[in-house]
């Protein structure tokens, strides 16, 4: 049984639709802001890594780059080692996006955890830090000790 009862997810998503309200960017998917993040932390990403990090088909992740830039947050140049690979670069715009998400939920969680006790906090942060470590960690190794326990093989191996 889920300890949690997917109460992390339930307030992460409530984060997300706040954040997408406050930003008046209701036309973005939360896979759109990933994909901004992403790119913001791996600048010359392709396309096709992004493709194997996601799990997703090669057209997906083209629309979602060319939706993308188009609203210009993204710009795609094809990479000087092959013309046909397209590596992906966050703008200014997208750059500007992410900032005001980071305040936006800054200030939910902040409302958030208003009502706890400093106590409630102290007991609160360090577990929610053990949790997040741990799933950085596996997240890091490709999700491989999940998917073996899982009984799902990893990606690569397929």
């Amino acid at each position: 049984m889920d300890p949690t009862k997917r109460r992390i997810r339930k307030i992460d998503r409530d984060a997300q639709r706040f954040v997408a309200q406050a930003l008046g960017n209701t036309d973005l998917s939360l896979s759109d802001y990933d994909m901004i993040h992403t790119v913001r932390h791996r600048p010359g990403v392709t396309q096709e890594e992004l493709r194997r990090l996601y799990c997703l088909d090669k057209s997906t992740i083209a629309r979602r780059a060319a939706k993308l830039e188009e609203a210009g947050y993204l710009r795609r140049r094809p990479s000087p080692e092959d013309k046909r690979r397209k590596e992906l670069f966050v703008t200014e715009r997208g750059e500007a996006l992410r900032e005001a998400k980071v305040e936006a939920e800054s200030f939910y969680f902040d409302w958030l955890a208003s009502e706890l006790t400093e106590a409630e906090l102290s007991a609160l942060l360090p577990l929610l830090d053990k949790l997040q470590l741990r799933s950085r960690d596996e997240r890091r190794q490709g999700f491989a000790h999940l998917l073996e326990a899982y009984g799902k093989t990893h990606p690569e191996e397929t």
